[in-house]
């Protein structure tokens, strides 16, 4: 099976969640048969899935997203993954800030 990466972008509506300055991304990778094997079409659903689970069940202070875009990622750098947020199945993934958070990180 190869990695199947995903960055998940999550928002209140589509504008939101698609304004990489406001928006919050989840990289996910899907590793177990049920995410992973299936058509790509199916593994953007999967993906954002897994981020919905990963939300729920990792950041229970988050809302759940109204919105979620997702599109398929590759060459992910090992610094990008190192807090994985792990599921039962053992799908993963990891909160990426969105540019307003990094930007004014230490302020």
């Amino acid at each position: 099976m190869a990695d199947l990466y995903y960055l998940v972008s999550v928002g209140a509506d589509e504008a939101s969640a698609k304004n990489p300055l406001i928006a919050n991304s989840f990289l996910v990778e899907l590793v177990c048969r049920r995410h992973a094997d299936v058509l790509e079409s199916d593994a953007i659903i999967a993906a954002s899935d897994v981020a919905r689970e990963v939300i729920k069940h990792h950041f229970p202070e988050l809302r759940q997203p109204s919105f979620l875009a997702a599109t398929r990622v590759e060459d992910v750098a090992e610094s990008q993954a190192a807090k994985w947020n792990r599921l039962s199945c053992g799908c993963r993934a990891v909160l990426t800030p969105n540019r307003w958070t990094e930007a004014n990180k230490g302020q």
